[in-house]
Order: C-alpha cells, then structure tokens, then sequence
C-alpha cells in the first residue's frame, strides 16, 4: 500500500490542545488555523510546555468554526467560554489568573507564531512509529501525540520512514507530495522538555528522554543520518510549505509520494 495521510491535527492556541480535522487548507507556511493564537508572559516570551508545566493542566476545546474557545482546568467542571476573537480582555484576564501572571493573547493569521516560522511549520510522523513506541515505552498512542504534538500522521509504512523526508542538508530538503500538495522535508526534529511532561498534569517523567534515546539506538534505519546528530532524541520532522500552496487542501486518505530530485 501507498503511504498515506492518516491524520491531521492543527493546535489553535500554541501550546494547548489539538483539534483533529478530516481536512484542511494550506496557509502561509501553515496549516490553516494552526497556532493562530498564542499566549506571552510579561516579557513578551510564549508561555509554553517548555516553560511551565501549567499549559497541560489547562484543557480547551474548540466550537466547529473555531469562533469559541472552552477553558477549564483538567479534572474541574467549571468551564468559561470566550469569543476568541472579540473577547481578548477577557480571555488575558482569565489566563492571568490561571497562570498567576500576567497574560497577553495574540493572533497572528501568518504562521508567525510558530517555533521556526520561516523555515518550517508543520511536524510529521508516522503512525507506525508511534505504535512502535508506544510498546517500546508502555505507553499509548494518544499520550504520544499528545507529547509529539505533530501536525500529520501518515500510515502504511514501516517505523521511522518519516526519516526519508529528511537529509542531512536541510537547506535542499526533501521535496514531496502529500494529495496536490507539495511540501519539503528539511530537519529530523530536535527534542526539549516537553515531551517528558505528562501531558495532562505537567508532571516530568525523568526516564522518559532516556528510554527513548535507548530504543532509537535498537531501531534506526536505514534511511535516516539520526545518529549523525549530536543526540538520537529526535522524533518526527520539520516541514516548510511554500507559498505556491496556499489555499490548496489537503485531506485523510491523500497519497503521500518523494519527488524525484532532478524531477522537482
């Protein structure tokens, strides 16, 4: 079978929880949608996974249009809903609280709010990989999404193959097709502190980027410069779109194929 995109995921607010789609439209150098919003300490820094482990204990769901925002923290009924577009005042006031600092809410519709923004903005995996390290870890599939936080999953391929939209010169990348859509593998990505928070609590599993590290050193393949790198912890990888994409659509069930170098 062809590989194939299985799942897509755009996270509306940095940092906080993802929305799954069946499709979505390609944006400046972004998914459509994909981190549009974005919260700031006093000093004008994201309040992130990387900076406190608060961000994973403050669950948010999303209306159909994206329009609202539901917040409440992990295990509490109590919930409050915003306009996330004409209700800014009231969402920094209730994040202040949350937070116990002061929050600015910002929305940036031009993929200026991701880590890399001008050199890559979406993160893909393979489902297989996942599934591998969910035994390899003993843990689930889910909570790995939830630590990876990648944007798209493509299925059908052996573990790590995401590896092959990679090379060890970025700068050229890797170029291929995800339906119509063509996007270029540039870094595999590097690892922080995030992804050995719980992703519900914020609790930091110490072994975590160990157990990792031991199980890439059993499984790299082939096709992957990962132990040329200062670290094996590196999962998933960075992906630039160019701006000939946007508005073009991307959806579950899209074919994802290389292109040939000297083709593209």
């Amino acid at each position: 079978m062809n590989p194939t995109l299985s799942k897509i995921r755009i996270y509306p607010i940095k940092s906080l929880d993802p929305i799954e789609l069946s499709s979505v439209k390609i944006g400046k150098r972004s998914l459509l949608g994909d981190r549009k919003f974005a919260m700031l300490n006093q000093f004008g820094s994201f309040i992130n996974g990387k900076a406190t482990g608060l961000v994973n204990q403050l669950q948010t769901s999303f209306d159909d249009q994206i329009e609202y925002v539901t917040f409440n923290k992990r295990g509490s009924d109590e919930k409050a809903i915003f306009n996330l577009n004409t209700e800014t005042d009231k969402i920094e006031s209730f994040l202040s609280l949350f937070f116990n600092n002061k929050v600015s809410f910002v929305k940036n519709e031009d993929g200026r709010l991701m880590d890399i923004p001008d050199e890559s903005s979406v993160t893909v995996v393979a489902y297989e990989t996942l599934q591998h390290l969910a035994v390899q870890l003993v843990d689930s599939e889910d909570t790995l999404r939830l630590r990876f936080r990648a944007n798209l999953e493509i299925s059908n391929v052996p573990i790590y193959w995401e590896e092959r939209l990679a090379n060890e010169d970025s700068q050229i990348g890797v170029p291929f097709l995800v339906g119509d859509v063509k996007m270029i593998g540039k870094n595999l990505r590097a690892r922080c502190n995030v992804p050995p928070r719980n992703p519900l609590t914020g609790e930091t599993d110490k072994t975590f980027i160990k157990r990792l590290i031991d199980s890439r050193k059993k499984n790299i393949p082939t096709w992957s410069h990962v132990q040329k790198l200062e670290s094996l912890y590196h999962l998933s990888v960075d992906i630039f779109i160019p701006d000939s994409e946007i508005g073009k659509q991307i959806k579950i069930g899209d074919v994802v194929e290389l292109i040939n170098q000297e083709e593209s």
